[in-house]
């Protein structure tokens, strides 16, 4: 039995059982018709093909009415399910490999996408912005946001550019931002600067209260069903029959340069800048 979801996956816009708008992939991910224009009529979870969604009426809807009901975002990971991560503890290494993510949501009627510096504590993803921020204590209020993690470890070529790829970690965390106050605040952003930076804070003080009181501190929880993390590994794909180019993988990797002194900087390059670079040295 096809399943009614009663409103758009992405907008939410509602979509009621007999609403000619309303558009489904074979899995039936639904989505109204301006959201499905806008993903090219293609399902972002499948890529299957988003078709408009036949109607029920009369006693078919009354024997089964539709549903809110939707499958976990783990759940319906169905591309290449084999590049699927499943363990929380690969994502945890990944999050913490990294510095920077992507933060997105919906600020009215306008997206909202911008990078920032953050660190994981356990369960929760640690996040700061400046208090004049207008989009930031828009998401801090509690709209549904998106956190995107990725890097390229390869250039992956072959035989034709439509079979190259690249090999990559992407993690996606979807969820609602929470704002910390109080001395959880001050807390929230030593730690982030240790996850960045570790024995920075001990070598200059943590945060004064003025620097507390231009910074939003937030957190974003990572509970089992709203993460997804895909990874790419290995060389091109071997093909039907002969070639006469040169395939194979091109491997990137983020090192750290030599410290670069400020004018106005006062003695050796300390312990927790060295170690910052031992950690990233070059191949």
């Amino acid at each position: 039995m096809l399943a009614l979801r009663g409103d758009c996956e992405r907008c939410r816009t509602p979509l009621p059982p007999d609403s000619p708008d309303a558009r489904i992939c074979s899995f039936e991910c639904t989505f109204c018709a301006a959201c499905a224009s806008a993903l090219g009529d293609a399902c972002p979870n499948c890529e299957g093909d988003l078709t408009p969604r036949p109607t029920r009426t009369g006693d078919a809807l009354t024997r089964n009415p539709p549903t809110h009901d939707r499958p976990s975002r783990t759940a319906a990971f169905r591309r290449k399910p084999e590049r699927r991560a499943t363990e929380r503890a690969e994502l945890d290494a990944f999050l913490d490999s990294q510095l920077v993510g992507v933060l997105a949501t919906v600020d009215g009627d306008e997206p909202w996408v911008v990078p920032l510096l953050y660190g994981r504590d356990g369960d929760t993803i640690l996040l700061h912005g400046s208090t004049g921020a207008g989009a930031l204590r828009h998401i801090a209020d509690g709209a549904p946001v998106a956190f995107c993690v990725s890097i390229m470890d390869g250039l992956v070529v072959a035989e034709s550019t439509f079979d190259s790829s690249a090999n990559y970690r992407s993690a996606v965390i979807r969820g609602h931002l929470r704002t910390v106050h109080g001395r959880g605040q001050r807390d929230v952003l030593d730690l982030l600067s240790e996850r960045l930076l570790p024995g920075r804070t001990s070598e200059v003080g943590g945060s004064t209260r003025k620097q507390v009181a231009a910074t939003v501190a937030l957190v974003l929880d990572i509970t089992d069903d709203n993460w997804l993390m895909k990874t790419r590994t290995g060389g091109p794909g071997a093909p039907e029959g002969p070639v006469g180019v040169w395939c194979g993988v091109v491997p990137l990797v983020t090192t750290a340069g030599v410290p670069q002194a400020a004018p106005w900087s006062v003695g050796p390059v300390p312990s927790s800048v060295e170690r910052f670079v031992a950690a990233r040295p070059a191949p």
